[in-house]
């Protein structure tokens, strides 16, 4: 790799590794263990949000300097796999989605930050070292407040879940709510504030962001420093715009044009809503999405969350929030939506809610409705979603999960009971698994 791109700033050092084939280097690195450490509730620090399910700990905030975990021994041989063409296992949500669409979140910030992966040779040691800690992408979940309590969430990132939780014997002892109050014994925000010259880009996950002062007080440091031109991403639940008498829809009319991205996390709709993402009303979330389609300079992408439950209703979600305006078509921010702006979140964990606990005739039903929609829509809105969804149907192909299904049927008796309410009354087609396993 030449010095072309080559950050100037990092001047005072030297090429440290050196890359002789580029083009099997982008194979396997992603920017992100360069610049980005992930923030959970309980202090654990881990290299992305994506690898959460893999209890790749680079280190706890609670016992350790932030330096400690930047350099901590897993952190040090993720680079280091990478940097010598080998694709990490806790990886996996990237790479396989990369292989049946062409495209994933390290693709995606492999892009938006192509002058990190340009540094990588000068400010990384053969062990993995890396010699600077330039925080340019945020995701710092200091909390797991939320109002929800989603049947594919759980109290690791809801408040909420915890009570059923402990009566379900899943848990014992653990608070309701967890919250990071300090980095290297130093209170977080000054820790923030610190980093704040380096951000570039902030990813607002939770619990629910839009409920904790954390999100609030960033926004105020962005502001008071005059950064609106960082991005902001969010995943929202879209229940609340409001926070201490303020209204984040006045924040955000403050931010660039194409410096604010909103997802809000779309299960289903209506009492189906209800249900899977407990704690919805569902009027008030509609009300809330209706209010964020009108500002003018927001993406707003809708990121529906798709498993067993609901893979065969995304005709009926998708055409409801083209109905509502929240997928348009709009060229505002000189990007024609072609009532586009949405995405599939395939629902991977747990795996007892996965579409391959769908029996397999059903899928192939699916598979023909969705394609028979796709066919239809793109002719009545001259776009292509079939892109859109290319993951979802390529997973309803393969064969069914008997042990996860028998899996679903168990933890869904146990929360019906615990919350009083009856998913087959309200998901009727979720029968067919009952049936699938015999019961």
């Amino acid at each position: 790799m030449t010095e072309t791109g080559y950050n100037k700033n990092l001047i005072k050092y030297t090429m440290t590794i050196e890359i002789k084939d580029i083009t099997e280097f982008k194979k396997t690195v992603c920017a992100v263990p360069w610049m980005h450490i992930a923030v959970e509730p309980n202090g654990d620090a881990i290299p992305c949000c994506l690898t959460s399910t893999h209890n790749y700990i680079a280190g706890n905030l609670n016992t350790q300097s932030i330096e400690e975990i930047w350099n901590s021994d897993n952190m040090k041989s993720l680079r280091k796999d990478m940097i010598n063409g080998i694709e990490p296992k806790i990886c996996n949500k990237c790479f396989d989605r990369e292989k049946v669409t062409g495209d994933s979140g390290r693709y995606h910030h492999n892009r938006r930050f192509s002058q990190v992966l340009n540094n990588i040779p000068y400010i990384t040691e053969p062990n993995g070292t890396c010699n600077t800690m330039d925080l340019k992408y945020w995701d710092f979940r200091f909390s797991n407040l939320c109002n929800f309590k989603c049947r594919s969430c759980g109290p690791r990132y809801s408040s909420t879940w915890v009570p059923d939780a402990t009566k379900l014997n899943w848990i014992s002892g653990q608070e309701k709510v967890w919250n990071v109050e300090s980095v290297n014994n130093t209170d977080k925000f000054d820790f923030l504030k610190e980093q704040i010259e380096n951000v570039e880009e902030i990813y607002f996950a939770g619990g629910e962001p839009l409920m904790m002062s954390e999100h609030w007080k960033i926004l105020d440091m962005l502001l008071e420093r005059n950064k609106t031109h960082v991005k902001l991403s969010y995943n929202t639940n879209a229940s609340i715009l409001t926070y201490g008498g303020k209204n984040v829809l006045d924040y955000w009319r403050q931010w660039d044009h194409g410096k604010l991205e909103v997802w809000p996390s779309i299960d289903e709709i209506g009492p189906r809503a209800e249900l899977i993402r407990s704690g919805t009303v569902w009027k008030k979330v509609e009300e809330n999405l209706k209010a964020m389609a009108s500002l003018d300079n927001i993406n707003l992408r809708p990121g529906l969350t798709i498993g067993a439950w609901n893979v065969f209703r995304l005709p009926e979600i998708i055409n409801h929030l083209n109905d509502i305006g929240v997928i348009k078509a709009d060229s505002r921010n000189r990007t024609e939506y072609n009532n586009t702006n949405f995405f599939i979140n395939l629902l991977v964990d747990p795996h007892h809610y996965h579409v391959r606990i769908l029996p397999d005739e059903f899928k192939k039903e699916t598979v023909a409705k969705l394609n028979e929609f796709i066919a239809g829509y793109n002719k009545k809105y001259n776009s292509d979603i079939g892109i859109n969804l290319t993951h979802i149907l390529h997973e309803l192909t393969t064969p069914f999960d008997r042990k996860s299904a028998k899996r679903f049927l168990e933890i869904t008796r146990q929360l019906d009971q615990v919350r009083n309410e009856n998913t087959y009354e309200v998901i009727p087609e979720m029968e067919c698994v009952r049936k699938a396993i015999g019961e």
